[in-house]
């Protein structure tokens, strides 16, 4: 069993094939962490909990009224907690912080649990899915030391995965309101210091660079309070040890499902443990809960390797793909797309459009998005956003729609569904529609206004708009944006509640999300916000794609793709080849194969060379790109922020086809140069496109390719792997 319990020693055990996670209900009832490492059998709770303070062993019995000592190993200030608490001994930071008109504290103690085939599903918000009850699920309930407050806390685990899933339900069972001030929806307690900390700043265009501190004592946060998971910080970050690197080493990792403001708390105490928070950013957050109200935090996740940052990321990206994402055709998925943004911006007509889509052809193109500027009084940003009617004086919608067809093309269209512009008709109709209060100046952005997503009214509205459109027309695949942050922070909707805000939008963006993808199972929907400001779990659970970044500088690409690369998957990330002169149209689309591929200019403007050069990266698109780049495994082989150069490598499942890419930076001269392959089946063969040689994957993985050459600037070299019988 992947899950068992120990009721001598009142012991879980959680195991897959990568990790064993064990914790025991202590002898107060408090759920006590005790490892959470490589697969382990054998475990010693005397000898593994004795951290030889007595005195930290004391405490004064209310009942008998004298001081005595628990028995076994327990250090209310210093020992590892799943459910740690807040207001008590223990002072470290605190995953979870109610207030009543009693007290401020929380301390839950063990009251049942069982054993479950299949895991929790969330209403309203993203989850992982069990479609076919692969995982374990142990549930424990909770009840707070003075307070009728329960907590339900949900560990699932799937057989083959390095990947731990949480979910945590909190209900009032008192007869008054419960404010919760703080939500976490990972909590965990190391017994490690001096550990490394991976996390991916970054800004508009420059998202998710990579970063690595070293922890040391004290408590270190990672915010974002956008109102969105946003470019500055993403959440998800790894914990690893001073040695640890792509192929060794113990590394653990740190996410959740949720595309709001988030809040990462890492702190390191006198006593080398270090503990880790993820959840709701507690800034302007007051959640009321009344008398049986129940409040579901978003699912968070750890996962763990002995084996690198490397093996840990193939992980996140294997569950991510088969237990997140939802991908409506795979054949839909893997058409070539040209947008129409950076060619014409909002400068268009129908004879332009059909023009654009003609020059597409030419190049493969086989799925045409028409983004932003098709509807009333968008000539340019200031107007339109929430009116999403047609400007039939400036574009035959469907006379595009059907020469898209016409030419065995898709189609797509774009929508800022959750903004507002203060000149719309919707906005003229109900400014209260917007985010803000209504009596005193507010900050635009791009000359718009959020939408109050909190109001259900507000997104039966939008959705309403948007449906009168894809009901009618001939619509294969949306780009859904959302440009620009959220502040203002007050909903006229909400009035004396708007401690509730930002996490309200944040379901009713998901509200919003789900009804739409409902409603059109075949549209492929593509999340976007400013480019990579929305990039996380919970909007891939809608969306299996995403814009990475609107910068397509493909250098700069390089950096951006690399770090989204430690926890998302090559096949939601939106990579297209765009105007960017730096490199070669060769160059460009070799670094946007490795995502989901695509055109992002105005075809008019090639030539022969350059429509040349796309349409043989095209072929391999075509010959390599689902079974190797969108179904495969990935390794990072050289880093950009570290070196030189950047090496990545994506071998398909049963290792028979491989493509790798090598990017030179700055210029370098001759020297003696090999790139080493991971990944390969070290006993097959394999003939490669380079050198037009014939290696064992274990040459490849021990020698290499000889780079030893000249190399310029941004130099780039894709080479294709297939296996020799």
């Amino acid at each position: 069993m992947p899950i068992t319990f120990d009721q001598e020693q009142k012991l879980f055990h959680l195991q897959t094939n990568n990790f064993s996670y064990y914790f025991i209900i202590n002898e107060i009832g408090m759920l006590q962490h005790v490892y959470f490492g490589s697969p382990l059998e054998e475990i010693h709770l005397e000898t593994l909990l004795n951290l030889g303070m007595d005195w930290s062993k004391t405490y004064f019995s209310s009942t008998e009224q004298k001081e005595k000592i628990y028995e076994g190993n327990l250090y209310t200030t210093h020992s590892l907690f799943e459910v740690p608490t807040f207001g008590y001994a223990d002072k470290r930071i605190s995953p979870i912080i109610m207030e009543t008109s009693i007290d401020h504290k929380c301390d839950f103690r063990y009251v049942s649990h069982r054993i479950y085939q299949g895991k929790p599903s969330l209403k309203g918000q993203p989850h992982f899915k069990d479609s076919k009850n692969e995982a374990s699920s142990l549930e424990v309930t909770l009840r707070d030391l003075t307070k009728n407050v329960t907590l339900i806390l949900t560990y699932s685990i799937f057989e083959n995965s390095g990947v731990l899933l949480r979910n945590t339900t909190l209900i009032n069972n008192t007869n008054q309101s419960i404010f919760l001030k703080k939500v976490s929806s990972v909590t965990l307690d190391l017994p490690k210091k001096e550990l490394i900390l991976t996390h991916f700043p970054g800004g508009w265009s420059f998202e998710r660079m990579v970063r690595q501190d070293e922890l040391s004592e004290g408590i270190k946060r990672i915010v974002s309070n956008s109102g969105r998971s946003s470019h500055e910080h993403n959440p998800f970050f790894f914990l690893s040890e001073k040695t640890s690197d792509e192929n060794q080493g113990d590394v653990y990792a740190f996410s959740h499902v949720y595309s709001g403001s988030f809040e990462a708390e890492f702190e390191v105490n006198q006593w080398g443990q270090t503990r880790v928070n993820l959840g709701i950013n507690e800034e302007e957050f007051s959640f009321e809960l009344k008398p049986n109200d129940i409040f579901d935090f978003p699912e968070g996740l750890l996962a763990y390797s002995s084996r690198g940052f490397g093996h840990l990321s193939r992980q996140l990206h294997d569950i991510i793909r088969d237990h997140l994402i939802k991908i409506p055709s795979m054949e839909l998925k893997e058409k070539i797309i040209l947008n129409s943004w950076e060619g014409c911006y909002l400068d268009f007509n129908t004879e332009k459009i059909l023009s654009y889509i003609d020059q597409a052809k030419l190049i493969g193109t086989e799925l045409f998005v028409l983004d932003d500027g098709w509807f009333i009084n968008r000539n340019d940003d200031s107007n339109g956003l929430g009116d999403w009617i047609i400007d039939e004086a400036k574009i035959d919608l469907k006379k595009i729609i059907n020469h898209c067809h016409d030419l065995n093309m898709k189609f797509g269209i774009w929508f800022e569904p959750e903004m507002i512009n203060p000149r719309s008709n919707l906005y003229g109709e109900h400014p209260e529609y917007s985010v803000g209060n209504l009596n005193i100046d507010r900050a635009l952005s791009r000359h718009q206004f959020p939408l109050d997503m909190t109001n259900p009214q507000v997104v039966d509205t939008i959705f309403a708009k948007m449906t009168a459109i894809l009901d009618h027309y001939d619509i294969d695949y949306v780009k859904w944006d959302h440009n620009r942050s959220i502040d203002c922070a007050y909903s006229s909707y909400l009035k004396e509640r708007n401690g509730e805000f930002y996490h309200r939008m944040v379901l009713g963006y998901y509200r919003l999300a789900e009804l739409l993808t409902k409603r059109y199972p075949h549209i492929l929907f593509q999340g976007c916000a400013s480019g990579g400001g929305r990039f996380d779990l919970g909007s891939l659970f809608y969306f299996p794609e995403i814009w990475t970044s609107d910068e397509t500088d493909p250098i700069q690409r390089l950096f951006i793709q690399y770090g989204t690369s430690y926890m998302y998957p090559l096949i939601s990330v939106g990579a297209h080849v765009s105007k960017n002169a730096i490199t070669s149209y060769a160059t460009k689309g070799m670094i946007a194969l490795f995502g989901t591929y695509g055109f992002e200019f105005d075809p008019n403007t090639l030539n022969e060379k350059d429509r040349s050069e796309l349409n043989e990266i095209n072929e391999i698109f075509h010959n390599y790109h689902q079974k190797v780049i969108a179904e495969g495994d990935f390794y990072r082989l050289s880093s950009p922020f570290t070196s030189n150069h950047f090496a990545i490598a994506s071998i398909s499942k049963d290792k028979s086809l491989g493509l790798v890419l090598f990017v030179n930076l700055l210029k370098e001269p001759r020297e003696y140069r090999f790139l080493k392959i991971e990944g390969l089946d070290q006993n097959k063969r394999y003939y490669n496109s380079f050198d037009k040689q014939i290696y064992s994957g274990d040459y490849y993985h021990k020698i290499g390719l000889n780079f030893t050459r000249w190399f310029n600037e941004f130099e780039a070299i894709l080479v294709i792997l297939k296996e020799v019988k």
